[in-house]
């Protein structure tokens, strides 16, 4: 089954920077969710040998496609970071460029990424590169601010990366969590990329799941 049948239609957990633990993951799973995804896992880290970020990257065996997000801002570092999840066995790995959280974006990492989508293209070109056999995925925002929305550029770059598909968080960063999610502007995505895009923000219930898809064409 290719990448896009998998996706469509699927319930996603979203790529967060905290809270998607393994025990969290399973319960997902049990209720219903197709994909999960791990916690942000920083390649640095795992290149230092940290106990720590290794457990950020350990599946559950009910998890039937997991995912294991990076962040990291070097090409070469990132490049061997999803080689080694992908040993791991992780069936995607994501690129972040959404957290925006201030210890990480002043690091470079996350969201700082959005206001680079050359470095994003370059980043994604070297994990395309690092892999053998799994997808790379790119989790972004919409822009910094509201005075810098570049989704479709971040997107176009990722793209030309490499990467096989995108998923979109509504918001700046920020927006934070503070506003509602742009699902006319995860539209734009759609319609920008070849790819599939995977609509995020939210989506709390069931019913909200069929409108936010009609919106946007995720």
């Amino acid at each position: 089954m290719s990448l896009a049948e998998t996706l469509t239609g699927a319930v996603v957990l979203a790529p967060l920077t905290r809270g998607c633990n393994l025990p969290y993951r399973r319960l997902c799973v049990a209720l219903g969710a197709r994909v999960t995804m791990s916690e942000m896992t920083v390649a640095r880290r795992l290149k230092q040998k940290r106990r720590g970020e290794y457990a950020l990257i350990r599946r559950a065996p009910d998890e039937t496609l997991f995912g294991v997000q990076l962040a990291g801002t070097n090409p070469e570092e990132m490049g061997w970071a999803a080689a080694l999840v992908e040993s791991r066995g992780a069936d995607l790995v994501d690129l972040n460029v959404g957290c925006p959280i201030d210890y990480f974006t002043s690091k470079g990492l996350g969201a700082a990424l959005s206001r680079q989508p050359a470095r994003i293209g370059r980043i994604v070109d070297a994990m395309k590169r690092s892999v053998q056999r799994v997808p790379v995925t790119v989790k972004i925002r919409l822009g910094w601010n509201e005075r810098s929305r570049n989704h479709v550029d971040q997107a176009r770059a990722a793209v030309d990366g490499g990467a096989d598909a995108i998923v979109v968080h509504g918001r700046t960063r920020d927006a934070r969590y503070r506003s509602a999610a742009d699902w006319d502007a995860i539209g734009e995505v759609v319609a920008a990329v070849p790819v599939p895009v995977i609509g995020n923000g939210d989506i709390l219930f069931p019913h909200e799941i069929a409108g936010a898809r009609a919106r946007s064409g995720c």
